[in-house]
């Protein structure tokens, strides 16, 4: 296809955008009702019909019935617009953006820094007069463009992306979401998913939170559904209404924000080579699959051809077909494309700088650690000298200070026992709970003798970069405290390689964690730790529901301390997991 088919007109100012927007605000809210019309018709009529065995009265034959139940289908029709509509559109924008966790670029971050730069350029070039950025901490690969909850343009990509992407496939995948906004895309996608978020958000609020730490992807919600009819009714609407509204879109339309992307960026090979390897990763983003029509690339794109049933209800064209026409704007092919992804990934892989397990120390050094540690652990054992009465009348213990406040059963009115002064009270009664207690609410540590120390060894923490993120880590026994919304970035981000010994414990780890014998013995087996920044005993659990690795997590803080090696061996595991993934889709 020649690329002059192809490429649209890009609009000459901002007005003629917001011109376009009125439009197809008009010409979706007429779909809308028209969907509605015909849903609520044939509703009423079913109803009617089962009606008219039982009562005459209600026969759709007869003048006066017919009348009322076109009157009655208007009627539900136009209220059922409005409310969808303008609850949608008010709404749903902040619901997708929720959905996906997306949140504001951090100025700190180098990467985020230079998707911020690249925004700006393009808004420049493009003649916006806004370009807002959005973060969505997931290690796939994908972006979207929307109208943010005040009507500004904006693109979202993924930590995966940002990862993965070099400057000049981030700029095109820019370029490729901010072509959507010009040629008027983006409004009526972002509207069309708000719609259909409306029965999505009924659909959430029917559900019951039991568990909700963080909405992070590493400490993961669970929801009781409550009224089973409804949410499948509501699910079942939102299907058949993006459905719907999917029909009138053409799948074209991805295709001219390619052209007008090479227009604005002048990288046709780079958009072909991102586009490409966010085929070939795993491209779904959990529950956000309803608002596929906004991604850059569907999680389904394996499956996309060009048949009738796909040309009908699919917004994206099959993958190969953009990166065949984007390879030819470039004078190249397919395979071109390909061999020029394995030559990038090689080279980046040689880049990587080479990280030593701890194993790999010098023997001096190792028990210079291990003597630090059994100093520290000895400190705090003399600080062990509380007892705490269960409801059975059974005496636990002795505890720490912050071991005792961080216990879930405790109260105020607990009794608790002072080994070191021999008094037993409620524990309201101690001036040191009080205290603790009080510090507690100005969120403030316990001790403050050992805030920003390691929990392990009470070495001073230090302020590093690791993978691009702002840790805290321990110089002596190398531990680090790592915030949990740092992870997904931590694991996308490929600056380090690993050497073969800390692969080998990824590997033993791997066949650990499938035994559940050998998990429990590593959950008892670690020592007490208490939060370098609150001062709370930090509970030990495993680091997710599928790498089942015992770490210390600080629920208060949203921190976890890996002891050495561990956040590695995690990364590790994790590559290897991809690895096994690329070869078998043949990459």
């Amino acid at each position: 296809m020649n690329e002059k088919k192809i490429r649209p007109e890009i609009p000459s100012a901002y007005w003629e955008i917001k011109q376009k927007q009125a439009r197809i605000s008009l010409v979706l809210f007429f779909l809308l009702f028209l969907f509605y019309l015909l849903t609520t018709g044939i509703l009423t009529a079913s109803i009617f019909i089962v009606l008219s065995f039982f009562f005459p009265a209600f026969n759709l034959l007869t003048t006066g019935v017919f009348l009322n139940f076109v009157t009655l289908t208007l009627v539900i029709s136009s209220i059922t617009t409005l409310i969808n509509f303008f609850a949608g559109k008010k709404e749903g924008v902040k619901f997708i953006l929720n959905n996906l966790r997306a949140y504001y670029p951090d100025q700190a971050d180098r990467y985020h820094r230079t998707l911020l730069n690249i925004l700006e350029e393009m808004k420049l070039s493009s003649g916006l007069p806004e370009l807002k950025g959005y973060i969505i901490p997931s290690i796939n690969l994908n972006s979207l463009s929307l109208l943010d909850v005040d009507g500004h343009p904006a693109v979202a990509v993924t930590e995966g992306l940002l990862a993965e992407a070099s400057r000049d496939e981030l700029e095109a995948v820019v370029a490729h979401e901010t072509a959507h906004i010009l040629n008027g895309d983006t409004f009526a996608l972002t509207l069309i998913c708000s719609l259909a978020a409306f029965y999505e958000k009924l659909y959430s609020a029917s559900q019951t939170k039991e568990e909700d730490f963080r909405q992070d992807s590493l400490l993961q919600t669970k929801k009781q559904q409550t009224w089973s009819p409804f949410i499948y009714l509501g699910s079942l609407f939102s299907y058949f209404l993006i459905s719907f509204l999917i029909i009138i879109i053409s799948r074209n339309r991805e295709l001219l924000a390619d052209a007008t992307a090479v227009e604005l960026s002048r990288h046709p090979e780079a958009l072909a080579r991102i586009i490409y390897k966010a085929h070939l990763a795993n491209s779904y983003l959990g529950e956000a699959s309803l608002f596929t029509p906004l991604f850059l690339v569907p999680p389904d794109s394996r499956e996309i051809n060009d048949s009738l049933w796909d040309r009908l209800f699919n917004t994206h064209p099959p993958v190969l077909k953009r990166v065949q026409l984007l390879a030819s704007m470039g004078h190249k092919t397919l395979k071109d494309i390909v061999e020029d992804i394995k030559q990038q990934e090689s080279s980046r892989q040689q880049a990587r700088r080479e990280i030593s397990s701890e194993t790999e120390l010098p023997e001096e050094k190792r028990t210079a650690i291990r003597q630090q540690k059994e100093i520290a652990s000895a400190h705090l054992e003399k600080g062990k000298f509380w007892l705490v009465k269960t409801a059975e009348n059974k005496w636990l213990g002795p505890f720490h200070l912050a071991e005792v406040v961080s216990l879930p059963y405790f109260t105020p009115a607990i009794r608790i026992k002072n080994l070191k002064d021999n008094v037993e009270a409620p524990a309201r009664e101690f001036p040191q709970i009080r205290f603790a207690l009080y510090r507690q609410i100005r969120n403030q540590p316990l001790d403050a003798g050992l805030t920003a120390r390691c929990p392990l060894c009470q070495a001073s923490l230090a302020d590093s970069f690791y993978e691009g993120v702002k840790i805290k880590h321990c110089p002596v026994c190398r531990g680090k405290l790592v915030n949990m919304s740092d992870l997904e970035k931590i694991f996308a981000r490929k600056e380090y390689k690993f050497s073969e010994k800390i692969k080998e414990q990824a590997h033993q780890w791997k066949q650990i964690i499938q035994e559940p014998g050998r998990r429990k013995k590593l959950l008892v087996s670690k020592r007490i730790a208490l939060c370098p920044l609150c001062g709370l005993q930090m509970i030990i659990k495993p680091f997710n529901y599928h790498l089942i690795i015992p770490v210390y997590k600080c629920l208060k803080c949203q921190v976890i301390w890996f002891e050495a090696d561990e956040l590695e061996i995690l990364q590790a595991i994790i590559e290897s997991q991809w690895k096994s993934s690329d070869q078998e889709r043949n990459l």
